[in-house]
């Protein structure tokens, strides 16, 4: 009785192939696609969160000089109305 063995272990080379072996001969590009993606919109999510940080901090800083501009008005013009009396 004679097996053959020899279309066996070609089978099995030829799915390592496919299933990710070590002496697979296609690069799974897929992945490297994907966590650079992600690593994109990590940056890109990054980026925006500081640009929003300095955008509100100069509303801030905006916002405090009105409302310091508005009590010097309204400062001013108390003053007017007690002189006039």
């Amino acid at each position: 009785m004679v097996v053959c063995t020899e279309g066996i272990e070609e089978e099995a080379t030829s799915n390592a192939h496919f299933s990710g072996g070590e002496k697979s001969l296609f690069k799974n590009t897929n992945v490297e696609q994907v966590l650079n993606r992600q690593k994109e919109k990590r940056d890109q999510a990054r980026e925006d969160s500081q640009k929003k940080k300095e955008t509100d901090k100069m509303q801030r800083e905006k916002d405090k000089l009105a409302k310091v501009d508005r009590k010097d008005k309204e400062k001013k013009r108390t003053q007017k109305g007690e002189r006039k009396r």
